[in-house]
């Protein structure tokens, strides 16, 4: 029984050491924001997959977007516009994991949570083709 509870205790130890700020705070998504001014309504691809309809707010996994990723936007009759999506380090989170050491930062790093797609907010007007 005396082994069991230390097992317990230090599978439960690890998993809150093996946490840190990004990946407890930062989620499973990222939202990307297209202006309700924007015209017209338009489908979301990003690298090729459809992943929803702008304008509006699309919660995309964080696995979907990688450092140079095309966001591409596509309407019938419209021509298409492409952004390409940047990670870039979020400060915060940094700041953060260097407070409460170095290891929750190795964490973030390892696991991509500490990046934010950039941009994250989109107001677009697509042309119509000849």
């Amino acid at each position: 029984m005396k082994y069991t509870l230390t097992k317990l205790l230090l599978v439960v130890l690890a998993g809150v050491l093996l946490q840190s700020c990004a990946t407890i705070l930062g989620g499973k998504s990222h939202k990307l924001v297209f202006s309700e001014e924007s015209l017209p309504k338009a489908e979301v691809y990003i690298d090729g997959e459809r992943v929803g309809e702008a304008p509006g707010v699309i919660v995309v996994p964080k696995e979907k977007i990688q450092h140079g990723s095309v966001l591409t936007l596509k309407a019938d009759e419209y021509e298409s516009k492409e952004y390409v999506l940047l990670r870039k380090q979020n400060v915060t989170y940094s700041v953060i994991d260097l407070v409460t050491g170095a290891f929750p930062l190795v964490i973030d790093y390892a696991t991509g949570n500490i990046y934010r797609p950039n941009p994250r907010k989109f107001t677009y007007e697509l042309n119509k083709t000849n």
